[in-house]
């Protein structure tokens, strides 16, 4: 009686590769948009987070080393700068990110503050992101922003 020797098998045949990118290509597909989900969110919290730094260092530079810093905000730009108007010249521009706008409703394009850490003129504005609008409140009074996403 002679012993038949089969061949090892030493791999995958076509089917069960075909069976785990199939698989692969399901889990990919799931996780794919979480991920960008997660991107705009934390895009949005860092612009806003942002922002709010900003005019809070507009105010300290108003309160601390003269009256003539302001914010300017640009509905066609997207964006704002921090000028010092007594030197004649910005101190940085930040733009939004792409896909953002911003509409002025009752904000003027220049934010001041006083010398005691007031806006000059409160208001309004909304920032529009691609999933979610943000109301941004300047009102009157020390404090510097309020910030509702609608």
């Amino acid at each position: 009686m002679r012993k038949h020797h089969q061949p090892e098998r030493n791999g995958y045949t076509f089917t069960e590769m075909v069976i785990v990118l199939l698989c692969w290509s399901i889990l990919l597909s799931c996780f794919i948009p979480l991920q960008y989900r997660t991107y705009q969110k934390l895009e949005a919290d860092l612009t806003l987070q942002q922002l709010k730094e900003d005019l809070l260092l507009t105010q300290h530079l108003s309160m601390n080393d003269h009256v003539y810093y302001t914010l300017n905000f640009d509905q066609e730009s997207g964006g704002y700068v921090l000028y010092d108007t007594k030197e004649r010249k910005p101190i940085f521009t930040r733009k939004l990110p792409e896909q953002w706008a911003m509409r002025l409703t009752t904000l003027q394009p220049t934010v001041r503050f006083n010398q005691k850490g007031i806006i000059q003129k409160a208001g309004t504005m909304y920032l529009y992101a691609p999933n979610k609008t943000y109301k941004i409140v300047f009102p009157f009074g020390s404090s510097r922003l309020r910030i509702e996403e609608i």
